[in-house]
């Protein structure tokens, strides 16, 4: 980083580069897609992206302007007034007696506060989801990878708040105030889960989605999404049924229980173990024909850990990895959408009779 921005390079980060850093994690973060398509344009990568964060803190704050031109774009806040004042709407000034100050926010900047906000609501809802069943240290620990999540998401929406006060002369508020979290809704807005593929510089994001098959039964589809890609932004598919899923839920949760053990114990070594693998007739062997996906436990030379989610296509093989805490949200994000999906495909495959014995 210190080379990318022309700082002396000391390998070590005073305070300005450290809240400099934490700060473009959090703003790239909630770039979401759009950030990952940044970085594809920019010959540098993510140095580009560092540069413009740099530069944006240098540009000089804009007064609040006393008149605006509005477009479709624009959300508009009205202060109280002093006297009348004029404004430019669709090219024709106007005269406004009900306007001291017009500021002006940008509609991009809301939609993503709004998606921040409906990511966080949907973490809390989790979270009490979690906290609800937290009989044992694995589900301590989903509630700490949860909280930690919802840590970061209101520190952004708190410098999101801070830049639109500085911007605009007003803080940003939600608009979407009310969110009703359908199982389809949920897979939409909860935030991303990033992946890598080792070896390469191939990143991306995962994300979960339940639905109905044709035969009526309720499966899960775990999307693998390149948004570089300028054709099929959804890389790979992995299918899982409900018993499935709950094995790769579980399968997430013994991966940080081994890392944990394998940092306490300061193992550095290279190795690999398979955590859970289904469906279980198809593991093990390596032949056309048999596909299966596995969690992997993967163990580094420098101490590090990670998660593998692997696919056996016969003798071909194909993985991607997550940071083990990534894998403990995503634990409980899985938790939480088979309970949520399987309670409304129930509520909507129930017979008259069988809705008639509910109601005694």
């Amino acid at each position: 980083m210190q080379a990318c921005l022309r700082y002396p390079i000391t390998g070590a980060l005073n305070s300005f580069e450290k809240q400099f850093l934490k700060q473009s994690y959090f703003k790239a973060q909630a770039g979401g897609n759009e950030t990952l398509r940044r970085v594809a344009t920019m010959p540098n990568g993510y140095c580009g992206i560092l540069q413009s964060y740099l530069a944006d803190l240098a540009k000089p704050a804009s007064p609040a302007p006393q008149t605006a031109a509005i477009s479709n774009t624009t959300n508009v806040i009205v202060a109280q007034p002093e006297k009348p004042k004029k404004i430019t709407v669709n090219n024709t000034q106007v005269t406004q007696t009900n306007v001291a100050n017009v500021y002006v926010n940008s509609e991009k900047v809301q939609r993503e506060f709004d998606l921040l906000v409906t990511q966080l609501k949907l973490l809390e809802q989790i979270s009490a989801h979690v906290a609800a069943k937290a009989a044992d240290d694995s589900s301590r620990k989903k509630l700490s990878a949860i909280t930690e999540r919802v840590k970061e998401l209101k520190k952004l929406m708190k410098s999101y708040d801070q830049d639109s006060k500085r911007k605009y002369g007003v803080p940003i508020r939600p608009s979407n105030a009310n969110l009703g979290v359908t199982a389809a809704k949920a897979s939409e807005v909860f935030p991303r889960v990033p992946y890598y593929v080792p070896g390469t510089e191939e990143i991306g994001e995962m994300w979960i989605k339940p639905y109905v098959s044709d035969l009526g039964e309720l499966l899960y589809d775990v999307n693998f999404v390149d948004q570089t890609s300028v054709f099929d932004k959804i890389r790979e598919t992995i299918v899982l049924n409900e018993d499935e899923i709950s094995k790769a839920s579980k399968a997430l949760v013994k991966v940080n229980k081994w890392s944990d053990k394998a940092l306490a114990k300061n193992m550095r070594r290279r190795f690999e173990k398979s955590a859970a693998c289904f469906p279980e007739a198809m593991c093990g062997k390596r032949e056309a024909g048999n596909s299966s996906t596995e969690i992997v436990f993967m163990l580094y030379e420098d101490g590090s850990t990670s998660t593998k989610i692997q696919q056996n296509k016969g003798k071909f093989q194909s993985g991607y990895n997550v940071s083990v805490e990534s894998g403990l949200l995503l634990s409980a994000y899985a938790d939480y959408m088979m309970d949520l999906g399987s309670k409304e495909f129930i509520a909507a495959t129930l017979t008259d009779e069988e809705l008639d014995a509910e109601f005694e």
